[in-house]
């Protein structure tokens, strides 16, 4: 997987802000998308503390932490990670970036099921829709991310 692909993806869905922010969710976010319940690198904290944001250059190393992360949690959750397309290994790295390794085991059962299978179809209505099956009520992820959903779900569906 490039690296510098999935982090212009995330850059593009996240934005850039240097000082704190609600998110969608109401968690106070900074950089491109770093949840600040997560603790920061001491000397990133410190500089925050003092100057009520941070620098580019500091907002590219949260980036790469939460990638570094995400990515890791990506192939703990699904083993097969590195036979994927690149597009597909992209994708499960932005969900798990976007949402946490927590929601998308516990939230998404049969999105993940879906994926250790290989139905890469099922996989992408079950990160769209309440119950894959049913296609009747759109996920909180598609309703919460709008674009973003789509550009990952997309990328799951079609490799």
């Amino acid at each position: 997987m490039n690296l510098d692909l999935i982090k212009d993806m995330i850059k593009r869905h996240e934005g850039l802000r240097l000082k704190p922010y609600p998110c969608s969710q109401n968690h106070l976010t900074i950089g491109y998308g770093w949840n600040l319940d997560n603790d920061l690198p001491s000397d990133i904290a410190s500089y925050l503390r003092v100057t009520g944001e941070i620098t580019r250059a500091q907002a590219e190393r949260l980036l790469n932490i939460s990638v570094d992360t995400a990515t890791r949690q990506a192939w703990a959750i699904f083993p097969q990670f590195g036979g994927f397309s690149e597009n597909r290994q992209m994708a499960l790295v932005d969900a798990t970036f976007n949402m946490g390794v927590h929601k998308i085991i516990n939230k998404f059962p049969n999105f993940c099921k879906a994926i250790h299978g290989g139905d890469w179809i099922r996989a992408a209505d079950e990160l769209m829709y309440v119950d894959g099956l049913k296609k009747d009520r759109l996920s909180d992820y598609w309703k919460q991310t709008g674009d973003r959903a789509k550009e990952v779900i997309d990328m799951i569906r079609n490799g």
